[in-house]
């Protein structure tokens, strides 16, 4: 059932309700996690099994907000501080404006650090004026490695962590 549900396959789902026992928290976490929303809902409307916190946490990593959102109202499992970790890493700025105002998990370090890393910079600027994390000098490190210039820029200007040298050897 889990192939299924990851492959958007609701017909073969539903055979398989209805023909089998199968069935686990991976059936709706990969449904969600790849952007199934019809499969989400069947599974909580036909199923027992739920889901687990990977849910949201990959829907919103992928950019799925409808999925994040249905999830937080209709489920009760939750997500984890890697929702929002991701979700700025891949510079998903309205989902993490959305975790930020209806959920409590925050994030750690790593939503700036990965966020800087991959040129995210209004999802830096937004989690530097709305969240207390802050990040690592991982963030300026990572941004330089991977030739994000106005990052470095806004970081050293606006931040004080700083770098390592590692930050000018991979820049280089």
């Amino acid at each position: 059932m889990t192939e299924a549900t990851r492959n958007g396959h609701l017909d073969i789902v539903k055979w398989l309700h209805e023909n089998t026992s199968e069935g686990s928290t991976y059936a709706m976490d990969e449904a969600a996690e790849n952007n199934h929303l019809d499969i989400v809902k069947w599974l909580h409307h036909n199923r027992s099994e739920g889901c687990s916190t990977f849910a949201i946490d990959t829907a919103a990593e992928n950019g799925y907000l409808d999925i994040v959102k249905w999830l937080s109202i209709n489920r009760n499992e939750g997500c984890t501080a890697r929702a929002m970790d991701m979700a700025a890493s891949g510079g998903r700025l309205e989902i993490v404006k959305w975790l930020h105002f209806n959920w409590n998990e925050g994030c750690t370090t790593d939503a700036m650090d990965f966020a800087a890393r991959n040129g995210k910079l209004e999802v830096v600027k937004w989690l530097s004026a709305n969240r207390s994390e802050g990040c690592t000098v991982a963030a300026m490190d990572g941004a330089a490695e991977y030739g994000q210039l106005d990052v470095v820029k806004w970081f050293h200007t606006n931040r004080s962590e700083g770098c390592t040298v590692t930050a000018m050897n991979d820049a280089a």
